[in-house]
């Protein structure tokens, strides 16, 4: 028993930082994304049918992760705009920026809480000037040097998994097998509108 004791100190001491993921919040460089992606693209949704798994966002404070708000899309056209400032474990930290409906505008605009991760949206667009590829690539890992893994068209809908640095892992929403990879940053337009209403980063 002190033999493995000793172990799991001497393991701890070599990483200390090993299991704080999760009470530990990482900034990060206020990516733009969109609430509601499955909603109004999965084929899961069955949005006709107004599935309340899909509608209903719940919203939780940055301290307990207890649920304050609870939003709804906007105008059942597309979700919320909102910023990405941070992650703690399976959480995202966002900013809700302007179009929330005017009976709770007030309670969610501008202020930050924390949603859980696949809960947040980015269209696949191509901005990279350097990549002449319409298809945009998924690559491995979150650096344009690792290995390109998967190929999907551009003006695709994913979710949002996790974020490293400004690279997004995402997994595809359409019909057929779900893709899953890391997004470059000039490939990501969190504009819920799509790139032909505006800048997407």
């Amino acid at each position: 028993m002190k033999k493995i004791s000793f172990i799991l100190l001497f393991i701890f001491i070599l990483n200390p930082n090993q299991g704080q993921e999760t009470d530990t919040l990482i900034i990060l460089p206020k990516l733009k994304a969109f609430t509601h992606p499955e909603f109004f693209y999965s084929d899961d949704c069955y949005c006709s049918d107004f599935n309340f798994d899909f509608i209903y966002l719940d919203l939780y404070d940055s301290l307990t992760h207890f649920v304050q708000e609870t939003v709804i899309p906007p105008n059942f056209d597309v979700g919320h705009p909102v910023m990405i400032t941070g992650k703690q474990g399976e959480f995202f930290k966002i900013i809700i920026e302007e179009g929330a409906p005017p009976y709770y505008e007030q309670q969610v605009v501008g202020k930050e809480f924390f949603v859980k991760k696949g809960t947040l949206g980015t269209i696949i667009y191509n901005y990279n000037d350097r990549i002449d590829l319409v298809p945009v690539p998924l690559y491995e890992k979150p650096s344009s040097n690792s290995a390109i893994i998967q190929i999907e068209e551009i003006n695709g809908v994913a979710i949002i998994l996790d974020i490293q640095g400004d690279w997004m892992f995402i997994e595809t929403i359409g019909k057929g097998k779900k893709k899953r990879g890391w997004l470059d940053p000039k490939m990501q337009c969190g504009n819920p509108y799509g790139p032909a209403h505006g800048f997407c980063y």
